[in-house]
């Protein structure tokens, strides 16, 4: 596929451009009256929340926060909370999005890796009631604060005694992101400035925003999804309608409410929404674009026989830069093309001897054999930046985690996929979501993605145990949809109509509810492993 060389220069322009809040502070001087974003409560123009982080750095200063600082931040999706990203990044400090609900061992675990010097939290969140009485916390005062109260406290008090944190070399990096930690514990990416440009490029070229438009913002902004999106503004004539977060119940009457033009899906959350009954308001708007990761072509096909909005489905990670692909609804596109300032190819020796290609040929990415764009071979996605800055420098303090994904200029995604003849990317699940099974290795995405559209299954996820014989057998673990009630036997049965034999899992347990993650995606390191109360389909 020939490179686009003007697309690549007019990227790298934009990508190495100037820091975000500077970006800011110039378009208050240039646009001052227009709508940056909107609460349920009020409405915020730009010169209002360039006024509020200027106040926010200097308090923040107050309490003696500098560019050395790592700062935790919990909050809800909010102004306040908008603010403090932008005075963090503006002070020079490591911004380190943070979950209000964490508590116990992996809020440890978040402060400790991190080496963050100071966390930020709302004093009404699960996180400040779940704190011995004895931890000292002071309260934030942000001028005309819109949200929560916040308050101060020393991570080193969190931690257990004569236990400092780890930490490590931050580099250039301005967000620390960590991994979402469904399969295992959360690493912190290292992402800089530049790659948060580039993230925000990725969220345009997506979106393909109008003037006047409207991006619904439900998805918390400890994950790349939702931090990219409160830049976009910068960029465009939109605004940015925020929410505290998702809710099934109230989401239509929010869309309509807001005027929103463009919704962003992460995880389950358009399976979520076809699982709701009609109501006029799902056609009854002004949604144009629905935009994000994880739409099968099922659900594709699904929402486009209900919903008048185009899919827009895109790939990537916070490690890359946030986005790397787009399909601008096309059915049999895949997760999309690479964009002219990426390259994609595929390391088809990742996969097992049953899904590799004896004849495959280095591609015109640097780096080990890998297969080129017109051969349908699967195997592990490789990323590299046609556009200096785009990877990860690493994983703080992980330099094994970090020598395992970074491979000279390339970056191991650890997922698999294939490139067809167009270009396309076509996702197939993710490798640390792979099962062994009698010589097979099976994508988990791939056997959900087929029982996740059962009309009587609300969530399913399907995880590895232990096998008597070989290496492990599939568990396929379900929630009900509202009012049904489901039949194990009946359903492996539906689902070998439309999976290979060694794709059917041998145990079903149907459980009352999932443990989620806020970005919707099911937390399977969470999930039971044990056989008790499951259904054996061998024996049926």
């Amino acid at each position: 596929m020939s490179v686009n060389s003007s697309k690549v220069n007019e990227a790298a322009r934009f990508i190495h451009g100037p820091a975000l809040s500077d970006a800011l502070a110039q378009l208050a001087a240039d646009d001052p009256a227009r709508v940056y974003l909107r609460t349920r409560d009020r409405s915020q123009t730009v010169a209002e929340l360039n006024g509020r982080v200027d106040a926010a750095v200097e308090m923040l200063r107050r309490h003696g926060i500098g560019s050395e600082s790592r700062v935790a931040l919990a909050a809800d999706v909010g102004i306040d909370h908008v603010a403090l990203i932008f005075a963090l990044l503006r002070i020079g400090a490591l911004w380190i999005p943070t979950n209000t609900q964490l508590k116990g061992e992996p809020l440890r675990h978040h402060l400790g890796d991190s080496g963050a010097t100071m966390l930020i939290v709302q004093r009404s969140s699960i996180l400040v009631e779940e704190l011995p009485e004895t931890v000292a916390m002071e309260g934030l005062e942000l001028p005309d604060r819109t949200g929560p109260e916040l308050v101060l406290i020393s991570p080193q008090s969190l931690l257990p005694e004569n236990i400092m944190p780890a930490g490590g070399d931050r580099e250039d990096a301005c967000l620390l992101m960590y991994t979402s930690g469904t399969t295992g514990p959360p690493k912190g990416a290292l992402v800089s400035e530049t790659m948060l440009r580039a993230a925000v490029l990725g969220a345009l070229e997506v979106t393909e925003p109008h003037a006047g438009d409207v991006f619904y913002v439900w998805e918390p902004l400890f994950h790349i999804g939702g931090a990219q999106v409160v830049f976009v503004p910068l960029f465009c004539d939109i605004s940015l309608a925020l929410v505290p977060k998702f809710s099934a119940s109230r989401f239509w009457r929010d869309i309509v409410d807001f005027d929103v033009t463009h919704i962003h899906y992460l995880g389950g959350v358009l399976q979520i929404l076809l699982q709701l009954p009609p109501v006029p308001e799902e056609r009854d708007n002004r949604v144009r674009v629905a935009w994000g990761a994880g739409a099968t072509p099922e659900v594709r096909a699904a929402c486009h026989s209900r919903y008048d909005f185009a899919l827009h489905e895109c790939y990537g990670m916070t490690e890359a830069s946030s986005i790397v692909t787009v399909n601008r609804n096309d059915p049999d596109g895949g997760v999309g093309v690479p964009f002219p300032w990426v390259e994609i190819a595929i390391d088809s020796s990742a996969r097992n001897s049953s899904h590799r290609d004896s004849s495959s040929r280095e591609s015109g990415v640097d780096g080990p054999s890998s297969v080129p764009e017109d051969s349908p071979i699967a195997g592990e996605i490789l990323v590299k930046g046609r556009v200096e800055g785009l990877l990860t420098a690493g994983y703080l303090g992980n330099p094994e985690a970090t020598a395992r994904a970074r491979d000279g200029q390339l970056f191991r995604t650890g997922d698999f996929g294939r490139l067809d003849e167009n270009g396309n990317l076509h996702f197939e699940g993710r490798g640390s979501d792979s099962i062994r099974v009698r010589g097979e290795n099976v994508s988990a995405w791939q056997v959900e993605s087929v029982f996740g559209l059962h009309p009587h299954v609300d969530r399913c996820a399907v995880i590895g145990v232990d096998a008597e014989v070989g290496e492990q057998e599939m568990m396929l673990i379900v929630t009900e949809g509202e009012g049904q009630e489901l039949s194990p036997e009946t359903l492996i049965e539906w689902g070998r109509g439309q999976l290979a034999k060694f794709q059917v899992p041998r145990y079903v347990k149907v459980v009352p509810e999932m443990p989620l993650t806020p970005s919707q995606r099911i937390a399977k390191h969470r999930l039971p492993k044990d056989l008790e109360g499951a259904f054996d389909t061998s024996l049926s």
